[in-house]
C-alpha cells in the first residue's frame, strides 16, 4: 500500500493551510493596492505606489507605500487582519523613524467560508494626531 504525503484536514474543511495562508496574502496585497489607489486620488499624486512593486528596501523596512515626492505626512503599514495589529511590535519593527507611522487596518471576521471587512481604521501616534487637529483649527 502506498501512502499519499500530505496531511488531512481534521477540521472538515477542504481548504489546506497553505491555501488559506496564499488567500490570506492575496487578500492583503490586494487592500495594500485599494489603499495606494485611494491616496494617489485624495493626493493627487499618481507616483504612489506599493513598496513591494517599488522599492524592496523600503518593504523590507516594513513601509508598505512608496511616497517617491514625499508629500504624505507619514509612513504607512498596511494590515487586512482578524485580529487587532501589534502595534507596539510594529512600530519597533519599522526601519524609518523620521516621519509618524499610521497603520492602516481593514478588519476581517469569519462569514460562512469567507472572510469579510468589518470596518477600516487608522492607527496613529497621539502626538501626530494632535499635530493634524492642530492644523485644522
Amino acid at each position: 500500500m502506498i501512502k499519499k504525503k500530505g496531511k488531512q484536514s481534521t477540521s472538515g474543511s477542504s481548504k489546506s493551510k497553505s491555501s488559506i495562508g496564499k488567500a490570506n496574502r492575496r487578500r492583503g496585497h490586494a487592500y495594500e493596492r485599494k489603499i495606494v489607489n485611494e491616496m494617489k486620488e485624495v493626493t493627487k499624486n499618481e507616483n504612489l505606489c506599493s513598496s513591494r512593486s517599488e522599492s524592496r528596501v523600503l518593504d523590507n523596512k516594513k513601509i508598505d507605500i512608496c511616497d517617491p515626492d514625499n508629500v504624505l505626512p507619514c509612513y504607512f503599514q498596511i494590515k487586512c487582519t482578524q485580529s487587532v495589529p501589534k502595534i507596539k511590535q510594529i512600530n519597533e519593527e519599522v526601519g524609518l523613524h523620521d516621519k509618524p507611522l499610521a497603520i492602516i487596518w481593514n478588519a476581517q471576521e469569519a462569514r460562512e467560508s469567507k472572510q469579510v471587512s468589518v470596518g477600516e481604521y487608522a492607527i496613529i501616534p497621539k502626538d501626530f494626531f494632535y499635530k493634524l487637529l492642530k492644523q485644522l483649527y
